[in-house]
């Protein structure tokens, strides 16, 4: 066997190995999110289909954080193992920092995530907790994805790691306090009460929110990637492809409705009438999720 092939070969089974015990500490941590929760049981003896698409989200987030790890430099085998798995096990913290946020901040004390998945089932609510992990995997590719400025020169490539590190964070908060603006100013200018209709079991909002949210953060996330050779110009690049998006998003939806519905109204089918048009609110996502990839691979 060549040289070039047998160290392929090696590279390709250490980092499937890698993923899989990546995958082992993501459900640690989702264990230990849902301590209180018997994942089993809702997930095979209730059937709870929202549990599922939380759990399910979840994995998609850890997945996405460990093909950002891969994305970028490689360091030798060795580095780039330990690398995989200090990000697995930080990666997977923030994740459950997102959640906790997400829970407290963002819906605020009112709306019980424990009651509306666990007691009440809600899809809804599913959607959107999935979509919160998947948005802040998709946050954390993107501030790993490439090398940063060094801040700590004079402790050579350790201060390199450290300043990545240090990037992470900041580009996480940035990226949290981002979506939190962007879904407050949703909640304000739409015209229904979002939180009754989530706990009024509305899974068509569920899926519409939950496409923004991932909107959102996939052009954070393609904004923020890759080598950082100033800070400036990466900040640049991120306010464009916000403001960006919100112009488009709102056009893309409205495209949607006058082009695919010319005789509905969108709201209308998500909202006022008696079974919410869950088939809408996808169209409805679509146009949210497909104007965020046109707007970052036109960018």
């Amino acid at each position: 066997m060549e040289e070039n092939t047998l160290t392929w070969l090696t590279h390709t089974v250490t980092y499937v190995t890698l993923f899989y015990i990546s995958f082992v500490i993501a459900k640690l941590f989702f264990k230990l999110k849902n301590r209180k929760i018997n994942i089993e049981n809702e997930l095979t003896i209730k059937d709870n289909v929202a549990f599922a698409v939380i759990a399910t989200g979840y994995f998609i987030g850890t997945t996405i954080i460990f093909l950002g790890v891969l994305h970028g430099e490689s360091h030798g085998l060795l580095t780039d193992v330990i690398l995989i798995l200090l990000y697995s096990i930080f990666g997977n913290f923030l994740l459950i920092l997102s959640s906790i946020i997400n829970e407290k901040i963002v819906f605020g004390k009112k709306f019980k995530f424990y009651r509306e998945v666990i007691r009440d089932e809600n899809v809804g609510t599913g959607f959107i907790e999935a979509a919160n992990f998947i948005g802040s995997g998709l946050i954390i590719f993107g501030a790993i994805s490439g090398r940063n400025i060094n801040l700590f020169p004079e402790y050579g490539e350790l201060g390199h790691y450290a300043s990545d590190f240090l990037s992470l964070l900041f580009f996480w908060a940035l990226g949290q306090i981002i979506i939190f603006v962007f879904l407050k100013v949703y909640k304000k200018i739409v015209s229904y009460d979002f939180i009754k209709e989530i706990q009024e079991d509305n899974n068509a909002i569920g899926i519409v929110y939950a496409s923004i949210l991932i909107s959102v953060a996939f052009l954070y996330s393609f904004a923020s990637k890759g080598d950082i050779n100033s800070w400036e110009t990466t900040l640049e690049d991120i306010l464009y492809h916000l403001g960006l998006a919100i112009i488009l998003l709102p056009l893309s939806r409205l495209f949607v409705e006058k082009v695919i519905l010319p005789k509905s109204n969108l709201t209308d089918e998500i909202v006022n009438q008696e079974i919410p048009n869950k088939g809408a609110a996808i169209l409805e996502a679509f146009a949210y999720i497909g104007s965020a990839i046109i707007i970052s691979f036109c960018m």
